[in-house]
């Protein structure tokens, strides 16, 4: 392909996505509405997962087309953006209230599973049986959150559930639901042919393309459901949404990949990006643990921590070698 359609290729697929992400969020959250579902709730497995599906959708693609270090990338760069752009750009529209109903049971999935990824691909390239293993524990996750959900409401539990009226019903709500879903996959497939191409072409690594350009483009769905909720002063759903895609992810598009394997994970995820993967996932723990709004103020300190990791991550940074110097 000529450097002009891989280019095109790359951007066509970015809006398709964002756009069939879009429709896809707008259907299932009025159906969520429709059925009584809490807002965080609504927020984790309907918004989160449902914003997720182009993470999903380009990780499945990458690994098809031969290109592991794309899909990897894409996972942790994905779950790295949710953090410090995702949720930080709708805090600058307005504030976030946190600690609701659910959420430090959220946040602790969300630690225990960024620590089981970090953990394993530390020691193990991803095979079928850990994609396996992750795909069971997405699956009881969900069956966890709604049913601890609907357990609490039946005690009395305030958990947030709201009566309004569903944006969409009928044909228009379908409509939006199937145009996702035919649209993510040819999005994804643009952006794995143009992403692929580019790297190699002008000789830049997969794992810095999947981390960067793809991770950004894939959590435009998250950011635009991120901005209308907060517009809305739907907190639940801001971090929800966050939380939510971050277990899927992990579970979800990296359990998918796993099913590959063995898909050996770059030393450089270790050495750099599995650092601040971790750091991302305990800056959630610094807000929903204590309480603690995200003003302004920390939505702009984070902001500037994702450039620093960008910079660091284009500059070749090892965290790993410099934490073994101060050791030694």
């Amino acid at each position: 392909m000529s450097d002009f359609s891989l280019y095109a290729a790359l951007i066509g697929g970015l809006v398709i996505l964002a756009f069939a992400g879009d429709f896809l969020v707008n259907g299932a959250v009025s159906l969520s509405r429709k059925l009584g579902v809490s807002p965080l709730v609504a927020g984790i497995l309907i918004v989160g997962f449902g914003t997720s599906a182009p993470e999903m959708v380009v990780t499945l693609g990458a690994a098809l087309e031969g290109s592991p270090a794309l899909a990897v990338g894409n996972v942790v760069g994905s779950n790295i953006a949710n953090v410090w752009l995702v949720l930080a750009i709708p805090a600058l529209i307005a504030p976030i209230a946190t600690g609701g109903f659910g959420q430090s049971r959220a946040l602790l999935f969300v630690l225990l599973t960024t620590t089981a990824w970090i953990i394993v691909t530390a020691i193990m390239p991803l095979s079928p049986v850990i994609g396996i293993a992750f795909l069971a524990a997405l699956i009881f996750y969900g069956i966890f959150t709604v049913t601890q959900t609907l357990s609490a409401a039946k005690k009395g539990v305030d958990v947030g559930i709201e009566d309004e009226e569903p944006t969409l019903a009928g044909f228009k709500l379908w409509a939006c639901l199937a145009i996702g879903i035919i649209g993510l996959p040819i999005g994804a497939h643009l952006i794995v042919e143009g992403g692929v191409g580019i790297a190699r072409k002008f000789d830049i690594t997969e794992e810095l393309i999947g981390l960067t350009l793809l991770a950004i483009g894939t959590s435009l769905p998250e950011l635009g459901a991120g901005i209308a909720a907060a517009l809305r002063k739907k907190s639940d759903v801001v971090i929800g949404n966050v939380l939510g895609s971050n277990v899927f992810n992990l579970l979800g598009a990296g359990g998918l990949v796993s099913l590959f394997g063995p898909v050996p994970v770059a030393p450089s995820f270790a050495n750099y990006d599995h650092w601040a993967l971790a750091a991302a996932a305990l800056t959630l723990a610094l807000f929903i643990l204590p309480k603690a709004k995200i003003s302004r103020f920390a939505a702009m300190s984070m902001i500037l921590v994702y450039a620093v990791y960008l910079f660091g991550l284009i500059n070749g940074w090892n965290l790993l070698a410099g934490a073994k110097s101060l050791v030694g």
